[in-house]
């Protein structure tokens, strides 16, 4: 993400229908925040010249993008027609486009309905279109955020999990691309534990959004937060734990600043809470952690990785992925030196993800350039593929070094 700390955002959806998209920024900063997720409402919201003036107005009122999120009904890539799905795609594309002008590390893309997905093809197709749009992100350095939405593909955790596992079975880079937006009320909407729904995004959560639901009242859509049931202490703290730093988007109407300042007091001081109880960066790194990172940078990657495994373990806190990515990243390089292709382009995807996640630093670690390295080794890895492997360059394997 932009920043690493949690903190309030704001979806254009939540000014939706008053403020055209494109005028959007104003009005955010106005409300008090600095950070949109712009929602694309019409076609012509894709237009080059009109994503240029959202640019243009966010630079000129200090306000970041994060996330573009694209209109679900534009892209319909399961109808079995291939035109309307080759333009689909074209639209999509052009978000991509607007989305890397804007500075965004994510597009956010609701998938196809649920309708839409009955029996195994269907997955097959949702898993083809989902490697096609990744595999473009992968080559924008963006990634493709895909959401829990009630009425959409991926709304229970059964779906997160399957989907998961067909990931698991696509490139490395094209797999390390797609990632997941979190939404408890469309959780709750669709009769699943936010929680559980949480955790299935493990790794991969890129995005949030917030806002209530009434059991008592179902009818009442999208509420302000606290206007309903969910436990914001518990989401929160839940979604600190998983390791997201960034700005949680309010997507529920905001019409003034009353508004916002009564959603700030309530969620703030659980956020202030959340991340010093999340954040463990500041600590030194376990002594299992420390002997793994020195046989790492010996070339004893298996060796390290068993060491290291320990910690990981042990460790019920967030900051178990970072040792998880180190120790993956450590056994990708040891199946490359052992003329494991698929098992190295895997393994070094997965922990870049997870080690990602700790830019720029973490318990000392300079986890910046460890990523960078390691990005730099599963390019070169997968450009060579499994005949060239013998021709990799190992002294351009990475090291983890220390920062003050």
């Amino acid at each position: 993400m932009i920043a690493d700390e949690l903190r309030l955002g704001l979806s254009s959806g939540a000014l939706y229908p008053g403020t055209p998209t494109e005028d959007s920024p104003a009005r955010v900063a106005e409300l008090g925040p600095r950070d949109l997720e712009p929602m694309l409402q019409t076609a012509g919201e894709y237009d080059p010249a009109l994503l240029d003036r959202l640019g243009a107005t966010c630079r000129a009122h200090g306000v970041r993008v994060p996330v573009l999120h694209t209109f679900q009904a534009l892209h319909p890539v399961m109808t079995g027609y291939r035109r309307r799905t080759e333009e689909a795609i074209a639209l999509f594309q052009r978000a991509l486009d607007g989305a890397a002008a804007l500075g965004a590390s994510a597009v956010l893309w609701h998938g196809p309905r649920r309708e839409e997905m009955a029996g195994e093809a269907a997955w097959d197709q949702l898993t083809a279109v989902v490697a096609e749009l990744a595999a473009r992100c992968a080559d924008a350095g963006i990634r493709l955020a895909m959401e829990n939405v009630s009425w959409c593909a991926l709304a229970s955790v059964r779906d997160l999990l399957l989907f998961n596992a067909r990931l698991a079975e696509l490139p490395g880079p094209v797999a390390a691309a797609v990632g997941y937006a979190f939404d408890p009320f469309q959780a709750v909407e669709a009769g699943a534990n936010p929680m559980m729904v949480l955790a299935a995004m493990e790794g991969r959560l890129l995005d949030v959004h917030l806002s209530d639901h009434r059991a008592a009242d179902p009818a009442a859509r999208h509420l302000l937060p606290g206007d309903g049931d969910l436990p914001w202490p518990a989401v929160v703290r839940a979604v600190a734990a998983a390791g997201f730093r960034g700005p949680m988007m309010v997507e529920a109407a905001v019409p003034d600043k009353a508004a916002m300042a009564r959603v700030g007091a309530l969620l703030e001081p659980l956020i202030t809470a959340a991340a010093e109880r999340a954040d463990p960066c500041g600590e030194p790194p376990p002594p299992g952690v420390a002997e793994g990172i020195a046989l790492f940078n010996r070339g004893a990657w298996y060796e390290a990785h068993e060491v290291i495994e320990h910690e990981w373990h042990a460790e019920r806190r967030p900051i178990r992925r970072l040792y998880q990515g180190i120790l993956q990243i450590g056994v990708g390089l040891h199946h490359a030196r052992g003329g494991n292709h698929r098992g190295a382009v895997l393994l070094l995807a997965d922990g870049i993800v997870k080690t990602r996640g700790f830019l720029p630093s973490c318990q000392g670690i300079d986890t910046a350039r460890l990523v960078a390295e390691a990005e730099w080794c599963l390019a070169e890895i997968v450009h060579l593929g499994p005949e060239g492997l013998s021709r990799f360059d190992w002294d351009r394997a990475p090291t983890i070094v220390t920062v003050p």
